[in-house]
């Protein structure tokens, strides 16, 4: 019964991450900037985890590790406001759903990959010819989400279309690498929560850094909604669970589950149109390409 209660929450988590992803676009077009509007959400995430962090009384060695450890340790938080950002580029362009499925692309190759070589002090694992299967699997679901009938006006493939994919999985590669840095990190630390604080605040800093050489400044559109500055802490939320029920599931049915919710939230946001983006009807086409992917996911993660 834990484990059922534990897997509805994953599924549930993970379908937030496209509404965060729709928030914070939303609050980069209030701001006029998505830089800043990546700096808010870090910012608000990075305070939410120093709070969660202060109240269990989380442990951060921070010197002992830094003095043990090599420096792709620290990575994460540069790998994970590059996906932010990019996310937030990529949603009002190609709906929520692509948005999630394309990076869902990158991090299941750039996974398989790091495991292969035995990336970043990970065990090597083989390839075999079920997680080949697999990636040909999210491959084609990929294609057949975000391929539009025909009939649109807009029915030829651009080559801005083709970057802005190629953006998206670029992406989900460096979220691989940040899953794979945080979890050597958490490991290190002794906590996943000290690791994602560590993650975070880098992350922050690095925001802050670029903004202030791009002399970024707000263009004020109109006043955003109170819920556009919630999404850091919806970062926040998905980083506690994800720490809480790991140790219950297991690493890879944690993220499967977290994969299962952020894909049927990225359909049900499209076709909804919610958070003022342009809706897009759930088709047979989309849902077969969806299950495709998950099914593809299933097959990397647990293929012999």
């Amino acid at each position: 019964m834990v484990n059922i209660i534990a897997i509805a929450l994953t599924v549930l988590v993970g379908a937030t991450i496209p509404a965060q992803t729709a928030i914070n676009s939303r609050l980069a077009r209030h701001l006029g900037v998505t830089l800043l509007a990546s700096l808010v959400s870090f910012f608000v995430g990075t305070v939410g985890l120093g709070l969660a962090v202060v109240v269990t009384g989380t442990k951060m060695p921070l010197a002992s590790t830094a003095a043990s450890q090599p420096w792709w340790v620290w990575i994460g938080g540069f790998c994970g406001l590059v996906f932010l950002t990019m996310n937030m580029v990529l949603l009002p362009r190609i709906g929520a759903s692509a948005t999630v499925i394309l990076p869902l692309f990158g991090q299941v190759v750039g996974g398989l990959v790091i495991d292969v070589v035995g990336g970043f002090g990970t065990t090597p694992r083989a390839l075999t010819i079920g997680r080949v299967i697999g990636v040909v699997l999210v491959a084609v679901g990929a294609v057949l989400v975000n391929l539009r009938p025909r009939t649109a006006e807009k029915s030829a493939i651009s080559g801005a279309t083709v970057i802005l994919w190629a953006s998206g999985i670029g992406a989900g590669v460096l979220g691989a690498i940040q899953a794979t840095v945080n979890g050597r990190l958490g490991h290190e630390l002794g906590s996943p929560l000290a690791a994602a604080l560590v993650s975070f605040t880098v992350g922050m800093v690095g925001l802050l850094l670029i903004n202030l050489a791009l002399r970024n400044r707000p263009v004020l559109t109109g006043r955003p909604p109170w819920w556009g500055y919630t999404g850091g802490l919806i970062g926040a939320a998905f980083v506690f669970v994800i720490a809480y029920v790991t140790p219950l599931l297991g690493t890879s049915l944690a993220i499967s589950a977290a994969l299962l919710g952020q894909v049927a939230g990225g359909l049900t946001i499209d076709h909804r149109g919610a958070f003022g983006i342009t809706p897009r009807p759930l088709s047979p086409q989309r849902l077969i390409g969806a299950l495709l992917v998950l099914a593809g996911v299933l097959l990397v993660r647990f293929a012999g």
